[in-house]
Parts: structure tokens; C-alpha cells; sequence
């Protein structure tokens, strides 16, 4: 398996995990229409985690967890979970240096342990 397909498998088998941690805790108390899914596009290297749907009569539409492959790096654009996605990347064997904190500002990942971009 090259880097790309096992960068590619890491972050479904991870967020798949999650998916159905967050799926089993779900409250029962609450009237809501909104479900998560999951969205892989692997032709762009494309990975979501989101929210959709109705609460009442807001309708809802929320990012959860969004992770993508670009040049060879896994960008960890954003992650609204207290899952810490960076530390199961770096225990499924994805190095820092390719790892990206896309949620930060450019000017600030110098200053983290991990990849510029």
C-alpha cells in the first residue's frame, strides 16, 4: 500500500470511528430531524463529517469534521469534536511533518510541531 491509499484508509477507518461513537450517544430528549453523515471522495480527496437536517423549524447544516490530501499531506481543515483527530493520525503512523493544522492561520503553524503546509 502506497502513502497516499494508506493516508486515504487512516482517515476513513478514523472517521468512521467517530461517526459511530457520535452516533451511538445520541440523546433521546431532544426533537431533532438532523442526522450526520459521511462524505468520502476519494477521486479529490475529500473527507466530511457533517450535520444536516431539520431542529424544529431551523434548518441545520454543520461541519463536524473535514480532512483533505493535498501534495501529499493530510490537511486537518477542521475539527469541532474533543475526538483529537491529530492524535489518531499520529497513531495510525502518519507522520507530523505530514500533517497540516489547516484550522490554523498560515502565520501560526511555524509555530506547531507539524507541517506548514
Amino acid at each position: 500500500m502506497n502513502e497516499l491509499e494508506k493516508y486515504r484508509s487512516a482517515i476513513k477507518v478514523i472517521l468512521t470511528e467517530y461517526y459511530e461513537i457520535a452516533n451511538i450517544q445520541v440523546t433521546e430528549n431532544r426533537e431533532v430531524e438532523a442526522s450526520d453523515r459521511l462524505a468520502f471522495d476519494e477521486t479529490r480527496d475529500q473527507y466530511l463529517w457533517f450535520r444536516f437536517g431539520w431542529e424544529g423549524k431551523k434548518q441545520i447544516k454543520y461541519i463536524i469534521m473535514y480532512l483533505c490530501i493535498k501534495n501529499g499531506k493530510i490537511w486537518v481543515e477542521t475539527d469541532a469534536t474533543n475526538f483529537c483527530v491529530v492524535d489518531d493520525l499520529l497513531s495510525a503512523g502518519i507522520p507530523q511533518s505530514d500533517i497540516v493544522l489547516g484550522f490554523h492561520h498560515p502565520s501560526k503553524r511555524e509555530l506547531t510541531e507539524f507541517a506548514i503546509a
